[in-house]
């Protein structure tokens, strides 16, 4: 007779046993926790700001310094291309000459006429019949040096000349030198070697045409910082 297979015991499965309850960190945990994000974020603000303000102390580059022969380059063109004359040099009346400078920067020269003529109207008015020893557009270097003259861009003019000679303290009215420059422009007679037949202006484009209108007069909002100064 056949004896019935053995049967296995039944594998006791092991009960599911609950998953222990998840731990919150305290409330001073928590509170560390905020305090080094935010500590964090403050130190990251104070660095930001550190790198700005030694960003304004930091020496600007030669072609960021107003007048210089790369400055020049880079907000009006460059001045030795067969095509600068043609293409950016304008002629004006100023004092009663025909000058020649830049169509970029022509506003600000017609500011100086004004300058001239309401602030030295005999000065100006003896420009106008004096001799013509002034000049403006010429396409060459700096006397004695290799680099562009402010002349071959356009950006500079002398006035009167036969009484303002290089080396010398020259005529030149003091009201409107002193608000030639406050609006912008560079004088010659300042320089280690004076040349006080000189004026350019040290503007770029830009801030010529939002200063001033197409004749030279200055914007509403300029002429309040004007008066205010």
């Amino acid at each position: 007779m056949r004896q019935a297979p053995e049967l296995e015991p039944p594998v006791e499965r092991a009960a599911t046993q609950p998953a222990p309850p998840t731990r919150k960190p305290p409330p001073t945990t928590v509170a560390r926790r905020w305090a080094a994000i935010a500590g964090a974020f403050l130190l990251l603000l104070l660095v930001g700001a550190w790198m700005l303000r030694s960003d304004e102390f930091r020496p600007p580059r030669p072609e960021k310094v107003p007048g210089t022969p790369a400055w020049a380059l880079e907000h009006y063109g460059d001045s030795q291309q067969a095509t600068f004359k043609r293409r950016n040099i304008a002629e004006i009346e100023f004092l009663g000459r025909s000058m020649f400078v830049h169509r970029d920067a022509r506003r600000h020269f017609l500011r100086l006429e004004r300058l001239f003529e309401a602030r030295a109207p005999d000065y100006s008015a003896g420009v106008a019949v004096g001799e013509l020893d002034d000049w403006s557009y010429d396409n060459r270097n700096v006397r004695g040096a290799t680099v562009r003259s402010n002349h071959a861009f356009g950006l500079a003019v002398d006035i009167n000349a036969l009484a303002n000679p290089a080396g010398t303290p020259g005529d030149m009215p003091e009201e409107v030198v002193r608000q030639w420059e406050a609006e912008g422009g560079e004088w010659g007679g300042d320089w280690t070697l004076p040349d006080p037949m000189h004026f350019e202006t040290h503007l770029s484009p830009g801030q010529i045409r939002t200063r001033y209108r197409a004749d030279g007069t200055p914007r509403g909002w300029y002429l309040d910082r004007l008066i205010g100064q």
